[in-house]
């Protein structure tokens, strides 16, 4: 979870914490193992999980309690309403099916990532994260991609917010080398991310809808290096990034 502030009900974060707790969970958990994970009293945990049963977000049985496929529904209706997701989810299949490649949409909230959208073959290589997980912007090419759309001023305060961390020994950790690729990425309009997420993986992404009816948003293609490189990537793959971006803005626009 987020850092607790000023403003945090507490039961309300205590409930998102067991929640999230379950969720994270590879089994079901008893209350005394979601207790000693949360750090809460087995009784606080107790009742935060009758109310959570009692309005279909949890499941019981067995004595052990697992997260239920309402919460499906809560993400499914959110991204649904999302006017960016609309526009590019067709779009983004289509990439995928020409590329071969992993494709994702991601849009910025509160100076992350969010992967709103990813369309990948089950059989291949795919990221480390899913659908409406959040990601530091600056180590994604679509992230750069969004962060080259910002004011100066918005970048610095977000690296003030949420740092610089490495996911890999190539990730840009460094604010002005930061500002400087940025530089790049709006001279040429297309962003570049090499092994700065994981080791052996490339990728390309370029930005779309921005106006004042919503956030950044970007899109992308990435891979193993091994396929995703020379001319293959540079002109071929990040053509048809371009294109597909130009696509969705033509309908952002009608």
């Amino acid at each position: 979870m987020s850092p607790r502030g000023p403003k945090t009900v507490e039961a309300t974060a205590n409930s998102f914490e067991i929640l999230e707790t379950l969720v994270a969970a590879t089994d079901p958990l008893g209350v005394t193992e979601l207790a000693d994970s949360v750090g809460l009293s087995k009784g606080v945990v107790y009742n935060h999980l009758g109310t959570l049963s009692e309005l279909g977000y949890v499941q019981k049985s067995d004595g052990k309690y697992r997260p239920s496929l309402q919460l499906l529904s809560l993400g499914a209706r959110t991204r649904n309403r999302d006017e960016m997701y609309r526009a590019a989810r067709n779009h983004v299949d289509n990439l995928a099916q020409t590329t071969g490649e992993v494709t994702t949409l991601f849009i910025e909230e509160d100076g992350l990532g969010i992967c709103a959208y990813m369309a990948a073959d089950p059989d291949s290589w795919s990221p480390d994260y899913i659908c409406g997980g959040r990601v530091p912007l600056h180590v994604t090419a679509a992230g750069k991609a969004i962060l080259a759309t910002l004011p100066a001023e918005r970048v610095d305060e977000i690296v003030a917010e949420h740092g610089l961390s490495a996911a890999t020994d190539q990730s840009i950790t460094d604010k002005q080398t930061l500002h400087t690729e940025l530089q790049t990425v709006q001279d040429n309009g297309v962003a570049f991310s090499r092994e700065e997420q994981f080791d052996g993986i490339v990728g390309v992404a370029t930005s779309f809808g921005l106006d004042e009816r919503g956030p950044a948003a970007a899109i992308g293609v990435c891979g193993p290096q091994d396929r995703l490189s020379g001319r293959y990537l540079k002109e071929d793959i990040t053509g048809q990034v371009i294109s597909t971006a130009k696509s969705i803005q033509v309908d952002l626009t009608k």
